[in-house]
């Protein structure tokens, strides 16, 4: 009886199928929207995800909490230093490297009559490039002698040695900035995080920046990360309790890490998709109404049909069925056009986004969610029984000549089944 009905709702599509796209039009663009949606949502974090991927998801960072209450800072801290470092390497077991960095700012670099305006400025340790997951072009990464000795020595970036040096012969020679000259021991490869490059930077021995360039020994921030086999959390309890115990348990530092960082816009973009998703899927509620109408409109029309099938013995279970199943046909075409369209657009926002380079070089890719699409498509199959349900207990109760009153209350369904 089902494949019979399926059938024959086939061949009522076939009859009317203008009317039948503007019944399933609400289904369509529902499905649709849900599918890109979480399409959408899912490249973001796929991106956020493989973007922190390239720093290191384990990396620990921390930072003097100027923010935080005062009443509950120790007074003799007022930055995060160099000694902060040492006593973090020398009191927490479980961690890898500790890397004190110092982010100098934007500086006007020169070579010759060559300059660059906007170069950034980093001074860290040997390990800087190793935590950051950084390759060399050329030369040689910053030693524990350059840091220990305060050398006059750093690494450029590509664009650095492009602008600076045309023959890109940059190893040797020495360069200015901020009335501090520097010798160019290596050039380190391009690595861009988020739109962000590293191809203007500099990296000189911190030793040598705070010495003979900035002052003092205030850091910015100073990363970390586990030693392999340690949980992150882990590792960054064990950084705090240290610091707890250098600061006499006064919260004068912030620990964070790039995992925790990741979970959180994870759970934005999560929570944002999902808020979406629901509002979407109202349009599913929409085609459900729409299918209602036609199918009202559908029974008044085929009255006479209704009234020959009960002539020749047809029970009204069997015609409640039919009518059921037809609007749940309608439903479930729509939604499977609905994600044909979503798979359609998901490669067109990937191919796009990829030849304008964003949000990354290989764009944003949308991968089809077949379980959302197969669970959306479901449910307009779901919403398409429920809109039909009434339309189907009217062309059932119909006499084969009028169209009786509609029924009232859902002790009717029982009633049509006897």
């Amino acid at each position: 009886m089902f494949l019979q009905s399926f059938l024959t709702a086939l061949e009522m599509l076939r009859m009317h199928k203008l009317r039948a796209f503007l019944t399933m039009l609400g289904v369509i663009i529902g499905v649709m929207a849900v599918s890109i949606i979480v399409m959408v949502s899912s490249g973001f974090q796929y991106y956020i995800t493989n973007q922190f991927a390239k720093l290191g998801s384990d990396t620990i960072t921390v930072v003097y909490d100027r923010w935080g209450d005062p009443a509950e800072r120790n007074a003799k801290i007022d930055s995060l230093k160099l000694e902060d470092a040492d006593f973090i390497r020398n009191h927490v077991s479980n961690i890898d490297v500790v890397v004190p960095v110092i982010r100098g700012g934007t500086q006007k670099v020169a070579y010759g009559d060559r300059n660059l305006k906007d170069s950034t400025v980093y001074a860290s340790d040997e390990n800087y490039l190793v935590l950051n997951r950084v390759d060399m072009v050329e030369g040689r990464v910053l030693s524990a002698d350059d840091v220990r000795n305060r050398a006059n020595v750093c690494l450029i970036g590509e664009e650095v040695r492009d602008r600076l040096f045309p023959d890109k012969r940059a190893l040797g020679k020495f360069i200015n900035f901020a009335d501090i000259t520097l010798q160019v021991v290596g050039v380190v490869a391009k690595q861009e995080v988020f739109g962000q490059s590293n191809k203007k930077d500099i990296l000189v021995p911190i030793t040598t920046a705070q010495d003979k360039w900035i002052g003092g020994s205030t850091l910015e921030q100073i990363n970390t990360r586990p030693k392999p086999g340690v949980k992150v959390q882990d590792a960054m309890d064990s950084v705090w309790q240290a610091l707890m115990l250098k600061s006499g348990n006064q919260r004068a530092y912030r620990v964070d890490s790039n995992e925790s960082i990741i979970k959180v816009f994870g759970g934005i973009l999560g929570v944002a998709g999902s808020v979406l998703t629901a509002i979407a899927a109202l349009s599913l509620l929409v085609g459900g109404i729409g299918i209602m109408n036609i199918m009202l409109v559908s029974v008044t029309e085929r009255t006479k049909e209704i009234g020959l099938r009960k002539a020749v013995g047809a029970k009204r279970g069997a015609i409640l069925t039919q009518f059921v199943v037809e609007s749940a046909t309608l439903s479930l075409i729509g939604g499977l056009i609905g994600m044909g369209l979503a798979y359609l657009l998901g490669l067109l926002v990937t191919r796009v986004t990829a030849s304008i380079k964003w949000p990354s070089p290989d764009g944003l890719p949308a991968e089809f969610p077949i379980p959302a699409a197969i669970g959306a498509m479901i449910f307009s199959a779901f919403i398409g029984i429920v809109f039909g349900l009434y339309p189907a207990i009217a062309a059932a109760r119909s006499d084969g000549t009028l169209l009786q009153d509609l029924p009232k209350g859902s002790i009717l369904i029982l009633d049509l089944l006897k």
